[in-house]
């Protein structure tokens, strides 16, 4: 195929039928999941051929937000890999673009090359949507659409079939295997490639973004991605840091694998390169290699690992349509489950409490704390946490799709071949019924969690996945306990942070606030939830583990050498290693006035009152068709037809021309407003006059840098003034606050030994 040498042409396959290279253009090499310059056959095969048809080469790396799961954990480590794919391309003499998708960057970059290139290369990766995207560029591109595997040692266009046991591939791929096996990787004799003259569909990003930590941070605030789920601090991304892993492991540690490799306690017993393997930050083939060379029982386990269960696993998802499908499962493990079904579960797990490990099991809530915090999950077990699900979640379906959730979104190899035929084999996949049938697990091979407890230094253990990249000497303070402040709180304390909640409310809320009277509980907040919820029961259910202080006004924020003093109304001070601030802005003015904006004192917020009137009756319906220029809207306490407290809510206008009178003033006027309406329900109802000065910010505030003081709330993020905005600049925050007591440390240089750049 393209003339191409043997070894690159047998992992090639065209997604189109287009034969040549089309036109003048360049050829694009596309990369998606090969993020490495050494031994890459999709590069490899690009450098040929740009030389032989004498087009310009680009290598192309975009980072979407459409993948599943994405967020800033799998976006940190993209931008590792995309430094070293700058440099490393640049070594080599080609030319290599990077397009990150954010707000104001959203152009569909590849259907524009689609119409431009010569000749398009991506690496082949059989899992959705990234193989819809290339199905989708190949049908409307005018070029060739080349499909290389950068995955296997066996290449998925050689065998790219699956075998229902492990050992049936091992016979199967043999002679494939040995002719592959030892090989060493031909690299391609090119002189120089063309270089790229033709107007990008992008502004590439300047690689000093991704370099200095603070514009790297920025970059991921525009990006359109889950903040919540926090890098792997102590992981780097990219080539170099594979190659030096690779390199530590196969010089220090593979001797003693086989021998350690079980033991979950053991962090260094294994390589811990799956992260590296699955972005293909580093060849498998020069993994296999290197490995064989080496030619003891050790290294032979290792490469068992690799070369039979791995790349069994990849065969097997290239084979599907739907390799995420419960279908995939055998017959026998299908007709197990069925027979299940109805078989009792003594407990069901919510997605929340399946996240942040709230299981009735300490050794998986273990595990899970490992995935949530630091993106990785012991394979051994891996293979025991997946068969918990089943009996936390309600039928197969719920429990292969939240193995596959949670695995995908915390691990940094998850997305991935190898990650879908370990959930499905915790399911019966790849393997034989064991009989007799248990409850629930039925005939499919069960993996107790207390059998693998026994085996294991649970306290070696619990003290390796509860590590803190971070070691605080002072409790992280979070001033406003409404969504914001919640939220931050809920974050940070799930990372296993000290946080500690100051409020000047009698109870957590802020501005979407319920209040409880005799009466009965209602919410009179300026955003009133849509269900029946209660905002402070939604509020105190994020502040659950963390401590919170009310009735406590915070009234000056210092920033110190190494810490933040603040100061309450009664004299009381606090030391924090870091603050997060969820006032309302012109509040944040009189906090830290010396460096704040003069713009903040005077912030723009709608201001409302509202009365809230408590009948001894439900409301009747016929006071909601009642309109009034003055009155913004009015609803019940709680989404209840029964109810019997009305919330009258002023428009922003009247607010503020009365905005300075007293509640008996306003009580009379409002009164007088509604008098038009005015029925006997009013008559037995008693009256609440509150004041929401800072009710809803109408713009976004100037930012500013203060040293370890970070800001939340409504009136930073979009939409402005909105629950979610709220929510959403928690999430950034939390992220922000880490992001700089991490980089302000002082951290390794990556020691190698290598050539490549």
């Amino acid at each position: 195929m393209f003339d191409l040498p043997e070894h690159l042409a047998e992992r090639c396959r065209l997604a189109n039928s287009f034969q040549e290279p089309q036109g003048e253009g360049p050829v694009i090499v596309w990369l998606k999941s090969s993020l490495r310059t050494h031994e890459n056959p999709a590069l490899d095969a690009g450098r040929i051929i740009a030389e032989r048809f004498a087009r310009p080469l680009l290598v192309y790396q975009g980072i979407d937000e459409r993948y599943p799961h994405a967020n800033a954990r799998h976006h940190n480590i993209l931008f590792d890999a995309a430094v070293d794919m700058h440099y490393g391309c640049k070594q080599l003499g080609i030319d290599y673009a990077l397009h990150i998708a954010r707000e104001g960057h959203r152009p569909s970059v590849m259907k524009t090359f689609a119409s431009q290139a010569s000749l398009i290369i991506t690496d082949l990766f059989p899992l959705p949507p990234w193989k819809n995207w290339v199905k989708r560029i190949a049908e409307i591109a005018t070029c060739p659409v080349l499909e290389i595997d950068c995955h296997c040692v066996v290449p998925l266009t050689v065998f790219g079939k699956s075998m229902d046991r492990p050992f049936r591939y091992r016979d199967a791929t043999k002679k494939l295997r040995k002719r592959r096996v030892g090989v060493s990787w031909t690299h391609p004799k090119v002189e120089q490639t063309l270089s790229w003259d033709f107007d990008l569909p992008f502004t590439p990003v300047d690689i000093s973004q991704l370099t200095d930590s603070d514009k790297r941070l920025r970059l991921l605030h525009s990006c359109n991605i889950d903040m919540s789920i926090h890098p792997v601090w102590e992981q780097r991304g990219g080539e170099r840091a594979a190659l030096a892993r690779w390199h530590d492991f196969l010089t220090n540690r593979l001797s003693g694998y086989a021998r350690r490799r079980n033991n979950a306690a053991d962090s260094e017993g294994v390589s811990r390169l799956s992260m590296a393997i699955h972005y293909g930050m580093i060849s498998v083939m020069k993994i296999v290699r290197e490995a064989h060379e080496v030619g003891t029982k050790a290294a032979e386990k290792f490469l068992d690992e690799l070369l039979i269960f791995r790349e069994h696993a990849w065969h097997h998802v290239y084979s599907k349509d739907e390799p995420y499908g419960i279908h995939n499962l055998p017959n026998w493990a299908l007709d197990s489950w069925r027979d299940t079904s109805d078989d009792v579960r003594t407990t069901l797990l919510s997605e929340e409490s399946f996240e942040v490990g709230n299981s009735p099991n300490h050794l998986w809530n273990l595990c899970q704390t490992s995935l949530y915090r630091h993106g990785e999950l012991h394979n051994n077990l891996r293979m025991t946490w997946g068969k918990a699900t089943p009996h936390w979640t309600s039928s197969v379906e719920d429990s292969l799709r939240m193995g596959q959730h949670l695995n995908d979104k915390f691990a940094l190899d998850g997305r991935d071949p190898s990650s879908i035929a370990g959930i499905h084999w915790c399911h019966g996949l790849f393997d034989r019924a064991f009989f007799p049938p248990l409850p629930v697990m039925g005939v499919v091979r069960k993996r107790e969690l207390e059998t693998h407890q026994s085996r294991l230094d649970m306290d070696a253990y619990e003290r390796h996945v509860t590590r803190l990249p971070y070691k605080q000497k002072r409790p992280f303070v979070i001033v406003g306990a409404g969504f914001a402040g919640a939220r931050t709180a809920q974050i940070l304390t799930n990372y296993g942070y000290d946080v500690l909640v100051l409020d000047k409310g009698t109870i957590p809320g802020g501005r979407s606030s319920t209040k409880r009277r005799e009466a009965g509980a209602y919410n009179h907040g300026t955003d009133a939830l849509e269900d029946e919820v209660f905002a402070d029961t939604r509020i105190n259910t994020m502040l659950q583990g963390t401590d919170v202080r009310c009735e406590t006004r915070v009234t000056s924020v210092e920033s110190m050498a190494d810490y933040v003093l603040l100061e309450d109304e009664q004299g009381f001070t606090w030391e924090a290693e870091a603050v997060i601030l969820t006032c309302p802005i012109p509040q944040l003015f009189s906090l830290i006035s010396e460096h704040a904006p003069l713009e903040w004192e005077q912030h723009p917020y709608v201001s409302n009152w509202t009365l809230i009137c408590t009948g001894s009756e439900p409301i009747p319906n016929e006071l909601f068709n009642y309109s009034n220029a003055s009155i913004e809207l009015m609803r019940r306490g709680i989404d209840d037809s029964n109810s019997n407290v009305l919330i009258i809510q002023m428009a922003n206008a009247w607010s503020k021309e009365h905005l300075e009178l007293t509640r008996d003033e306003i009580t009379d006027l409002i009164l007088q407003e509604v008098r038009p309406i005015a029925s006997a329900w009013f008559k037995g109802a008693h009256f609440h006059a509150h004041r929401w000065r800072f009710s809803r910010p109408i713009n976004r505030p100037a930012s500013i840098e203060k040293n370890r003081i970070t800001f939340a709330g409504d009136a930073w993020a979009e939409p402005i003034g909105t629950i979610e905005a709220a929510l959403r600049s928690a999430e950034v925050a939390a992220l922000e606050l880490i992001w700089k007591l991490h980089y302000a440390q002082q951290t390794k240089p990556i020691s190698m030994q290598t050539t490549l750049f």
